[in-house]
C-alpha cells in the first residue's frame, strides 16, 4: 500500500465476473480474512482493518473473524454501500486503491462521487494486491464445456442472439458487451463447472450486429462441439484476448454498470458507451414454457430426494447422526437419481442455536449431534438439467415446546400468505415482500433477510433481476418468473426457522373495472411441512384448506415413486390437518 501511495485497499467478494459463488482462485477476501460466508467486504488501512457483513452473516463472522486483525462492521438491512458510506465519513483526503477487475462501473461512480465530497480520490490498482502476497494461491480450476440441447433451453442460441440484436438496434447500440457468466451461458446455450455450485464456463462475450464472440479458454472446448459454435456462428476466441477486443471498439457500445467492471470500462476508451441493464437480465429471468416445465420436473425429482431424507432422519437420528452426516446423507439421496449434477450450493443443516445463523455451515469439529430436543433447519438445493432448486424445511424430531410451534406456525402463516395473495401487474418485490412478514409483525417480529430471490433454469439458484425484499423496486413481478417464498424466524443462542418453497408467477385474475391484471404464485417445491410444528389453533379455515391441498398434491405426485416405508411416511405426513 505504501509503494502504491493508498491509505485504504479495499478487497470485495467480487471477482472479474461478478460470481456470486467465487473459483477458489479469486476468494481473496475470504483467504485474507478467514470469513467464509458468500457476501463479505474487507476495508484494509495503513494502520487498522474492517470487514463489513449483512444480518445473515453477524454470528459466523464473530465467530470466524480474528478480532486482532478485523473489526466487525455491522451492515444494516437496507444499506446499500456500506463501506464507502464510511469512507464518506471518516476517509478526509486519502486515496483509495482497488483492483478494477472487482468493482463495477456503477460502484466505480458511486465510490467516486462519496470520495470526492471528503476531497479523497479512487484510484485503480491493476495489480491485485492480495495476489501479490497470497504464497500458496490455488490455480484456476478450469473444466470442458458443454452444450445445454434446446429440449431443456427452450430456445436456441440463434433465436437468443436474434432477441438480443433487435433489443440492441432499439437502443442504437453496435456492440453489447458481457461478463457475467450466467448470461453468456444462456445466451450460447452452454454450460461448464467452473464456479462452486453453479454450471458455469470462466468466459467473457462480445455481440454486434452480425457476429458473436465467445472468448474462453479453448481447451476446454472439446473438438466435437466445434460445429455447434460454427452452426450460430459464435466466434472462439482466446480467453486473455478479451482485453484487446475491447480497446479494438470504437462503437457504441451496451454495457450494463451494474455487472461489467470498472476494468472493462478503462479498456473501452474508444467507444461510445451505453450504459443499461442487460437485455439479458429479463429474458433469463421470465422462463419460456419448455424452462418451466423442466423446472416442474426437477423439483418432482428433487422432492423424492428431500422427502426420503426426512423420512430416514425421523427414523435414523438415535444412530449418531450429526449435521455434517445429515447433509452427506441428503446429498446421497439426491445422488440416487443421475439426473442430479450437483449441488445448487452448500447445504445449510442447523441443530438448535446453529439454526440461528442464516448461512451456517457444519463442519466436523464443531457440528451438533442431532436429537429429540431442539429443532432442525435443513436449507438445500440441486442442479438438474431441467432446474435448479432451493428448499427449506424446519423440522422437530421429538416434542416441540408451545413457543416452538406458535413461532414455526407464525411463519408458515406469512409463506401461505406470500403464496396466495393476488397482487397487480407492476407490483415490485417491496410491494409483496410486507405480507410474508405480515403474522410476524403482529408479534413484534421480524428477520434479517430477504423474503424471496430469483432462480435461474440450470444456472444460478441466486439470479436476478427480481427479488422480494426491503427496497426490491424497479422491477415488477411477472409470469414465468421463478422466485423463492423463505420468511424465517431466529433466536440466536436458541434456534432458527425457515420455510422455503420455490414458486413461479402465474396470472390469476384477469383485468376488472379498468385496472390491472393480477398474478399469483404456484408452488413449485412439492415436500410437506412438518407438521408436528404446525399450531392448527392459529390458522384460519382457509389456511388450513390451502396446506390440506398442498399436502394431498404433494401425495398425488410423488407416491408412486417412493417406497413402501417412504409411502407410508409421506401418507402420514400429508393427512388432513
Amino acid at each position: 500500500m505504501l509503494e502504491k501511495s493508498v491509505d485504504y485497499y479495499y478487497v470485495p467478494t467480487r471477482d472479474a465476473h461478478n460470481n456470486e459463488y467465487v473459483p477458489a482462485h479469486w476468494q481473496r477476501r475470504e483467504w485474507l480474512t478467514h470469513f467464509t460466508g458468500s457476501y463479505g467486504e474487507a476495508l484494509i488501512g495503513t494502520e487498522n482493518a474492517y470487514l463489513w457483513t449483512d444480518p445473515r452473516y453477524y454470528l459466523q463472522a464473530e465467530h470466524e473473524l480474528n478480532a486482532k486483525d478485523f473489526q466487525l462492521m455491522k451492515q444494516l438491512q437496507g444499506v446499500a454501500a456500506p463501506v464507502s458510506a464510511w469512507l464518506g465519513e471518516n476517509a478526509f483526503n486519502c486515496t483509495v486503491g482497488v483492483d478494477p477487475m472487482v468493482m463495477s462501473i456503477a460502484q466505480r461512480r458511486q465510490w467516486s462521487a462519496t470520495l470526492s465530497r471528503v476531497h479523497s480520490d479512487l484510484t485503480a490498482i491493476p495489480e491485485n494486491l492480495a495476489d501479490v502476497i497470497w504464497k500458496d494461491r490455488p490455480t484456476l480450476d478450469l473444466n470442458p464445456l458443454s452444450i445445454y440441447d434446446v429440449k431443456y433451453a427452450g430456445f436456441s442460441a440463434e433465436e437468443k442472439l436474434s432477441r438480443v440484436r433487435a433489443m440492441m438496434k432499439t437502443s442504437g447500440a453496435e456492440a453489447f458487451v458481457i461478463s457475467q457468466l450466467d448470461e453468456i451461458a444462456w445466451l450460447y446455450n452452454i454450460r461448464g463447472n467452473d464456479v462452486p455450485y453453479n454450471p458455469l464456463i470462466i468466459s467473457y462475450a462480445i455481440v454486434t450486429m452480425t457476429e458473436a464472440f465467445l472468448f474462453v479458454h479453448l481447451d476446454c472446448v472439446a473438438q466435437s462441439d466445434l460445429s455447434y459454435f460454427a452452426k450460430h456462428n459464435i466466434s472462439l476466441e482466446p480467453y486473455d484476448q478479451f482485453a484487446s477486443a475491447l480497446k479494438k471498439l470504437s462503437c457504441a457500445v451496451w454495457v450494463d454498470p451494474a455487472t461489467v467492471s470498472w476494468w472493462v470500462e478503462l479498456q473501452l476508451d474508444n467507444a461510445f458507451l451505453i450504459e443499461k441493464p442487460s437485455p439479458i437480465l429479463l429474458m433469463k429471468a421470465i422462463k419460456n414454457k419448455t424452462e418451466l416445465a423442466g423446472m416442474r420436473e426437477a423439483h418432482r425429482i428433487d422432492a423424492i430426494a428431500v422427502v426420503k431424507f426426512l423420512s430416514w432422519i425421523e427414523k435414523n437420528w438415535q444412530q449418531g447422526v450429526d449435521e455434517v452426516s445429515a447433509s452427506d446423507q441428503l446429498e446421497k439421496f439426491r445422488r440416487e437419481d443421475s439426473r442430479c449434477k450437483e449441488l445448487s450450493f452448500p447445504t445449510i443443516c442447523g441443530f438448535a442455536d446453529h439454526g440461528a445463523i442464516v448461512h451456517y455451515h457444519a463442519e466436523k469439529k464443531t457440528c451438533h449431534k442431532i436429537t429429540d430436543k431442539e429443532m432442525l433447519l435443513v436449507d438445500s438445493g440441486a442442479q438438474y438439467f431441467e432446474g435448479t432448486t432451493d428448499i427449506t424445511r424446519t423440522i422437530h424430531l421429538g416434542k416441540p415446546t408451545d413457543d416452538q410451534k406458535k413461532h414455526y406456525t407464525l411463519v408458515l402463516k406469512g409463506h401461505l400468505a406470500l403464496r396466495h395473495t393476488p397482487f397487480p401487474d407492476g407490483a415490485c418485490g417491496e410491494h409483496v415482500n410486507a405480507i410474508a412478514r405480515m403474522p410476524l409483525w403482529i408479534e413484534g417480529l421480524d428477520f434479517g433477510h430477504g423474503t424471496g430471490h430469483g432462480v435461474g433454469c440450470y444456472l444460478c439458484v441466486h439470479e436476478g433481476p427480481q427479488r422480494i425484499a426491503y427496497g426490491a423496486t424497479g422491477i415488477a413481478l411477472k409470469p414465468g418468473m421463478v422466485v423463492s417464498n423463505e420468511p424465517g424466524l431466529y433466536f440466536p443462542g436458541k434456534y432458527g426457522i425457515r420455510i422455503e418453497n420455490l414458486c413461479e408467477i402465474i396470472e390469476k385474475i384477469p383485468a376488472k373495472n379498468g385496472m390491472a391484471n393480477f398474478y399469483s404464485m404456484a408452488d413449485l417445491t412439492v415436500v410437506p411441512y412438518a407438521r408436528k410444528l404446525i399450531d392448527v389453533a392459529l390458522l384460519s379455515k382457509e389456511e388450513i384448506k390451502w396446506v390440506d391441498e398442498y399436502h394431498q398434491n404433494i401425495y398425488d405426485l410423488l407416491s408412486n415413486d417412493l417406497s413402501k416405508d417412504v409411502r407410508e411416511w409421506l401418507k402420514a405426513e400429508t393427512k388432513p390437518l
